[in-house]
């Protein structure tokens, strides 16, 4: 026992359930409110072995909790979450103190506990409610109607292990049996509509059978009438119409199908049912279908079903829109008129075999139809596809337009231009202020090279100066690498721990998630190569900072800044030596004046210059089913490969020899450049594709080699358009195509990866780019097309998505474009058994056929048309074939 320690704190300290109940039950008011400040710090005590020590932490729950003499405090203390778990609190003698106090305290404690809201994802209940329904059964309180305090019950009463205290309720499977038994359940089991309840109503976890489970459980109690069953119901439907997420929506659909309302209980919640047609698709669904059951029974009016038929007609869903039409077919037999002029709603639906299921039930009952109705569903007929004219004109007498619309000219927008970096920061405060904004901002090439600029510049001229302005951007235990890369100018990174990220990256702060892999990599180096020339080597300028927004670097200023370095008997960095003449191509008029700098590294860009920069390389495509080593789903996926640079041609970078720190006394290329320019493969392998993230930064290092980044980002591409997508990769393919570089086969698999991504914006993106290379003349639509039929036929991109995206394309302004892309895809998407959604990519193809005016027979798409098949896909088929062979 502690010197201050009083009895009460020592006797828990001790788990002696006995003496603790000696002592407090015999304090007075004042001296239990005395005790508090000691079992709080007992509490923060205990806080981290509060189940080491469960004896201890069931006696201060117990204590702490009646010592408290004011509801509130008490209901805070049990509360708190610093007793979960903890078990034994109901057993004498210590149950004996929560059951001696007065009923007043023990009410409103309870009611205090049950306002809290409930643990949805818990799979127990919680040691807070159990008190508070031990309170609530001692004090003879009805239980309350908090959601959070029905959210705890549900998840108690779902748990199958035995019970400790009151009520005693059978342990098992059994949930019924529990509930049957449960004082509580009139009362609460009503209420699971008006809580956040979904995730209790998929349970109990023990159940083995949909019977066993909340929703098939709950309709039992309705039926033998231990819950009021007309208010359950109508809670069910009140809470569907009230919407939410298709998770908690889809627990709560569960119990109103299990109750599995009469006709009479369906009329009484008429309004509720349609509400639904508008709501969530599995919703509309179900009060769909239980409108056609209240009609076949004769229960519904013609209202109803007009109003029924004006909503579902002009949804999306297939589904919906076909059992529609198929209840309108029986409502023509007894009411014509209504059900005719709801059908004509469906003539203008987006979906040309829904237009034709509409035509065909009027064809059954549009006979002996005159006058005014005859009028409307001409009228109506004018939104029919021209693939409906002929059968319009047999049975309505109207002329379809069948011709095509005037064809449309794409309209493509203006090729890039080549804009400037904005001038270099100005002052400390500049800098200050653009680092800030690159630390918030998402990788900008930009402003990540004019803080690097800003930061080697300032720290030249006033280093001082620049490190008062950067302090109040940065914080503690900086993380983020440009925020690290400032801190070698404030002190923050030392020159001794800068030095060995220079020579042992792997002990390198700036090797972060963001920074790894091959072009990741060359990014890292040049931040430790910059922050050592902050801390230990300073120069006036770095060589690499682009003067171009895309990350070009004009041959005439690397000249300038060379031979600044010159004049100040400084030697370039290796890595951003390197990195300045991956950015610099010859400009076809001179070498830039290159011949007359003096040191090895002009000479270096002399001959680079006269080489003409960077060799090209074409890529070679891998096809699908060729296993290679580290790279996932081959089976699925196409590839494609460059050779990499010989020693021969990686020579052009190789640094002369030198003194420099970072420089190997013989010189040679630095390991960063040999793993960015070398063989292709290992960026698609799984290690490099999972843990490095591209950005903007990743589009600067090859400005003039579009074609080789594109090789660089295939496996990011290809996880974009996966089934598990990963976001935001396609948004870097509008500044792939502003870069420079002929446009080969790997910048056009990375579009067609693009086009079949998974998010709609990544798709956006894609088009985007396609169109900026169309601007450029750089683009080939049929390659593209017979790429993204070859990923298609691999099973890499889905139809439906490739679809939207042509179709987005086409919306654009370039509906040739998108024809000739879809041309080259139809013969893979038509070989063999065509995958899920083939059948949307063909209208999708009818509509940029239709636009473009093209003409000219596809042999797949012909074969499609003539296989005597009565799918939509067939029909589809069809129309694009007669559309294409049309003279």
């Amino acid at each position: 026992m502690k010197q201050s320690e009083t009895d009460l704190v020592a006797a828990i300290r001790r788990a002696d359930f006995d003496e603790v109940a000696r002592l407090v039950g015999g304090l007075t008011p004042p001296q239990r409110r005395a005790e508090v400040p000691g079992l709080k710090a007992l509490r923060r005590e205990l806080r981290d072995s509060i189940h080491s020590r469960a004896g201890a932490g069931t006696a201060l729950l117990v204590a702490g909790a009646v010592c408290h003499t004011a509801p509130s405090g008490a209901a805070e203390w049990i509360g708190s979450g610093d007793f979960e778990g903890v078990e034994r609190w109901h057993r004498p003698p210590l149950g004996g103190l929560l059951d001696g106090q007065d009923t007043g305290w023990q009410r409103e404690v309870a009611l205090r506990l049950a306002r809290r809201p409930g643990d949805r994802e818990s799979w127990g209940p919680s040691t807070a409610y159990r008190i508070a329904e031990h309170l609530l059964r001692a004090s003879d309180t009805p239980p309350p109607t908090d959601p959070g305090f029905v959210v705890e019950w549900m998840t108690d009463r779902g748990d199958p292990r035995p019970r400790h205290g009151e009520p005693r309720l059978p342990p098992g499977i059994d949930l019924f049996a529990r509930l049957v038994q449960d004082s509580f359940t009139p009362v609460l089991a009503p209420l699971v509509f008006d809580a956040d309840t979904a995730g209790q109503l998929s349970g109990p976890w023990v159940a083995k059978e949909d019977a066993q489970r909340w929703p098939g459980v709950l309709a039992r109690l309705a039926d033998e009438q231990v819950v009021d069953r007309e208010e359950l119901v109508a809670r069910g439907f009140a809470r569907l119409v009230r919407g939410g997420g298709a998770g908690e929506l889809r627990g709560y659909l569960a119990v109103v199908r299990a109750l599995a309302p009469s006709e009479d209980e369906l009329l009484a919640n008429l309004r509720a049912l349609t509400a639904l047609l508008d709501a969530a698709s599995p919703l509309a669904g179900y009060a769909q279908d239980c409108l056609i059951a209240l009609d076949r029974a004769g229960r519904l009016d013609d209202a109803t079903v007009a109003e029924a038929a004006e909503v579902l007609l002009a949804r999306p869903e297939k589904k919906l829109v076909r059992t529609q039409l198929a209840w309108l077919d029986r409502v023509a037999a007894r009411a014509p008129e209504l059900a005719l002029r709801a059908v004509a709603q469906a003539y203008g639906h987006p979906d040309r075999q829904l237009q034709g299921q509409a035509l065909k039930v009027t064809g059954r009952h549009v006979a002996g139809v005159r006058g005014r109705l005859l009028v409307e569903l001409r009228a109506a007929a004018l939104a029919l596809d021209p693939a409906h004219a002929e059968t319009a004109a047999q049975l309505l007498g109207i002329h379809v337009e069948s011709e095509e619309a005037a064809e449309e000219q794409d309209r493509l927008p203006e090729p890039p231009r080549p804009v400037a970096m904005p001038a270099p920061l100005g002052s400390p405060a500049e800098v200050a202020e653009e680092l800030a904004a690159a630390l918030a901002g998402d990788g900008d090439s930009v402003a990540f090279e004019r803080v690097l600029d800003g930061l080697v510049r300032h720290a030249w001229q006033d280093r001082e100066a620049l490190a008062s302005a950067l302090a109040p951007v940065l914080v503690a235990d900086e993380w983020r690498t440009l925020g690290v890369l400032a801190g070698a100018v404030t002190g923050a990174l030392p020159e001794q721990r800068a030095w060995r990220s220079l020579t042992t990256p792997k002990a390198s702060p700036f090797r972060t998630w963001e920074l790894r892999g091959g072009v990741g990599g060359l990014i890292a180096a040049r931040l430790e190569e910059t922050a050592w020339r902050l801390t230990g080597d300073p120069v006036p300028l770095l060589l690499s900072i682009p003067t171009r927004r895309n990350g070009a670097l004009d041959p005439g200023e690397l000249v300038a800044r060379l031979r600044r370095y010159e004049e100040l008997g400084l030697e370039p960095g290796p890595i951003d030596l390197a990195q300045a003449l991956l950015r610099t191509v010859p400009d076809g008029t001179s070498d830039a004046g290159a011949d007359g700098l003096a040191s090895p590294a002009g000479a270096l860009l002399a001959a680079w210059l006269r080489a003409g920069g960077l060799p090209r390389q074409a890529a070679t495509p891998i096809p699908a089913g060729r296993a290679r080593p580290g790279v996932r789903m081959t089976e699925y996926r196409r590839f494609c490969d460059q050779p990499g640079l010989g020693d021969a041609e990686l020579s052009m970078l190789g640094v002369p020899g030198s003194g420099a720190p970072g420089v190997r006394p013989e010189g040679g290329v630095p390991d960063p450049v040999r793993a960015l320019l070398g063989p292709t493969e290992r960026f698609h392998r799984c290690s490099e594709v999972e843990h490095s993230m591209p950005d903007a930064r990743w589009l600067a290092v090859l400005p003039h080699h579009r074609e080789e980044l594109a090789v660089r980002l295939i496996g990011q591409l290809a996880d974009s358009a996966g089934s598990s997508p990963v976001r935001g990769y396609p948004q870097l393919l509008p500044l792939l195509a502003e870069t420079g570089g002929p446009a080969g086969f790997a910048v056009h698999q990375a579009l067609a990866y693009g086009l079949g991504a998974a998010l709609p914006e990544d798709r956006t993106a894609a088009v985007d780019a396609v169109l900026l290379l169309a601007a450029q003349s750089a683009l080939d639509a049929t390659l593209l097309g017979h790429e993204t039929g070859e990923l298609l036929r691999a099973g890499a991109v889905k139809p439906n998505r490739l679809a939207a995206t042509c179709t987005e394309l086409a919306d654009a302004g370039a509906p040739r474009l998108a024809w000739t892309v879809l041309a080259g895809v139809l013969p893979a998407l038509l070989d063999g058994r065509p995958p899920a959604g083939a059948a949307g990519l063909l209208t999708a193809a009818v509509e940029c056929v239709r636009r473009a005016g093209a003409r000219g027979e596809i042999p797949a798409v012909t074969a499609a048309a003539t296989s005597g098949g009565r799918s939509k896909l067939a029909a589809e088929a069809k129309v694009l074939a007669g559309l294409l062979e049309r003279a």
